[in-house]
């Protein structure tokens, strides 16, 4: 078996001009799973134009409410196809401004967002990178705001699942360009 059939079928390329018969797809398959091949999540990534990656910045997993919602988006966004990737305190800058995923959910901070913060979120929204913030403040300029009010961290689940089909929609285009402001249980 050619490397081009085992890459057409491990990719899902199978379309076009290329036919692989169902058995030789079914022998890619096994061998994979037989060998424990793991696909490049960067290297799909590169090729697609995509990391189906989400990071989710949170400021201290000491604060029950950060905690909570780290841990509902990280069970949540597998379920939608992203890969959480879980970030403390100001490394979300770095790592979404060098392309390390597709959308951010940015939890709030008790004094909202510093001025370094609101200059990597417009730098973000320039190249079209989709970003939810939970403020009470905010207003959106390029990304979403969800305002969790006064609520506890109990709530974490409700505003992640709200806070994961907002980015969806934008993730997909589908959301305004000057973004959507809602408090939770709109």
């Amino acid at each position: 078996m050619s490397l081009t059939t085992v890459s057409y079928v491990l990719s899902g390329r199978l379309g076009g001009t290329t036919r692989i018969s169902q058995p030789t797809q079914d022998r890619v398959h096994s061998a994979a799973r037989q060998l424990g091949y793991v696909p490049n999540r960067a290297a799909r990534g590169m090729r697609r134009g995509r990391t189906d990656v989400v990071a989710v910045a949170i400021t201290d997993l000491d604060d029950s409410w950060d905690r909570a919602l780290a841990t509902a988006a990280a069970r949540i966004l597998p379920r939608h196809g992203y890969q959480p990737v879980i970030l403390l305190g100001e490394s979300w800058r770095q790592f979404m401004l060098s392309g390390g995923a597709d959308g951010v959910i940015l939890g709030s901070v008790p004094a909202d967002r510093n001025p370094g913060d609101l200059a990597a979120m417009a730098e973000l929204d320039s190249r079209g990178v989709a970003q939810l913030v939970f403020s009470d403040t905010l207003q959106p300029a390029g990304f979403d705001v969800l305002a969790p009010g006064a609520g506890s961290a109990s709530g974490a689940e409700v505003w992640a699942e709200h806070a994961v089909a907002r980015l969806q929609d934008r993730l997909n285009g589908q959301t305004p360009a000057d973004g959507l402001r809602a408090d939770v249980g709109d």
